[in-house]
């Protein structure tokens, strides 16, 4: 039996930079783990014919079968290595589902670790991360964990400094946001990304600020392309958003598709007391603090 954590993730800096033929979307972004986790238990026996067991607390909604990511991660696994046995994943669930912070990328990023731990490794980490790539876009950045510049469809990684010790406050409310419809409509803003967009330098603007641990100057490069479409639906987003910049946030932006948010605060009274203002406006809110890569 293996127990794994599966971090959310921020992004910190979110672009589209093209569009692909089969549809895929290409993207530049500065992802970060951060402390806010669920709790990933999984069990492994060989077996002459194999089966998947999955329990889960913390959330109702979320489905137990074939239809949850960290189910098919067990699949995959499976089939990739040639193993056949029973497979027992318990979720407990603390991230909010639907709401850009690769809740359910991490989950199955956490299946794919533990079970490969527990078949003595038989994939590299490499292997694993094309794996998960199979699965969902953020499940390769999943795998590492950490901080990392991400391109192409998100199977991309490049080793990126350390995001500068801080506290992070994240918080959701309202209704999730559909990543495709939150695509389609920057589509349509961007005639479908036909002319690949130039390169920008935010991404290493921020690699240089903190190589040299300065993180106030870092957030002026922070930016999400989706903020332009998904504020005019979920108003939510902007109102959490001025909840965080009220108390003191260095900066407080949209992660991913959103709906979620998050604000980085230098002084853990502040980060406190926004988690308490944004829990008394009936979000789901959370102190947490960026985490380094997991131990593969």
């Amino acid at each position: 039996m293996r127990v794994e954590r599966a971090n959310a993730k921020i992004n910190l800096y979110l672009n589209v930079v093209g569009r692909r033929e089969n549809g895929y979307h290409d993207i530049v972004s500065v992802m970060q783990t951060v402390s806010l986790c669920d709790l990933v238990t999984v069990d492994f026996a060989p077996a002459e014919h194999t089966s998947i067991c999955l329990q889960s607390s913390g959330n109702v909604e979320m489905p137990t079968d074939c239809r949850n990511l960290a189910w098919r991660a067990a699949e995959k696994f499976l089939q990739a290595t040639g193993r056949r046995g029973e497979v027992r994943i318990i979720l407990e669930k603390h991230i909010p589902m639907a709401a850009g912070l690769a809740g359910g990328s991490a989950d199955a990023a956490a299946v794919l670790r533990a079970l490969n731990a527990l078949c003595c490794n038989p994939l590299t980490v490499d292997e694993l991360c094309t794996l998960g790539a199979s699965l969902g876009a953020d499940v390769p950045f999943c795998i590492r964990g950490g901080s990392a510049l991400v391109g192409g469809i998100g199977e991309r990684m490049e080793d990126f400094p350390a995001m500068p010790q801080c506290f992070l406050v994240v918080a959701c409310r309202g209704e999730g946001v559909s990543t495709p419809w939150a695509y389609g409509e920057l589509d349509q803003k961007y005639s479908g990304f036909v002319e690949p967009a130039a390169a920008d330098s935010e991404p290493e603007q921020i690699r240089t600020c903190w190589e040299r641990g300065a993180l106030l100057d870092s957030c002026t490069h922070f930016f999400n392309l989706f903020e332009e479409v998904v504020p005019a639906v979920q108003k939510d987003v902007d109102a959490l958003k001025a909840i965080l910049q009220s108390a003191s946030a260095v900066r407080a932006m949209m992660s991913g598709s959103g709906p979620s948010v998050f604000g980085v605060f230098a002084c853990r009274e502040d980060a406190e007391s926004a988690c308490l203002a944004l829990r008394g406006s009936d979000a789901a809110a959370f102190v947490c603090h960026p985490c380094g890569k997991y131990p593969l």
